[in-house]
């Protein structure tokens, strides 16, 4: 959770890199399971749903759910839309 509640989330996955690795941010381990693939891979949580995602990470929908109001995020869906638009800026940059 975050240290500092009033905290705004994190604007890119950079920023949430840097609160994971400083501990800023420290997660359950069903939780972590999530947040870990999702930096691997955050194409997954662009494009699939949180049933999906909770397949691929064998947690429940409730934990995807979680791990977004654990960083910060209001919904799913406002920390999804901060990954697709690092996806978005990614590839632009590799043009």
């Amino acid at each position: 959770m975050l240290k500092d509640r009033d905290r705004r989330p994190p604007e890119t996955l950079q920023e949430l890199k840097y609160l994971i690795a400083k501990r800023h941010i420290v997660f359950s381990n069903s939780v972590e399971r999530v947040a870990k693939q999702i930096i691997e891979r955050p194409e997954m949580i662009a494009v699939e749903s949180a049933a999906a995602i909770a397949r691929n990470c064998e947690v429940s929908q409730t934990t995807v759910h979680r791990l977004a109001q654990h960083i910060g995020f209001r919904t799913l869906r406002e920390f999804r839309a901060m990954i697709r638009d690092h996806l978005r800026k990614t590839a632009e940059n590799h043009r």
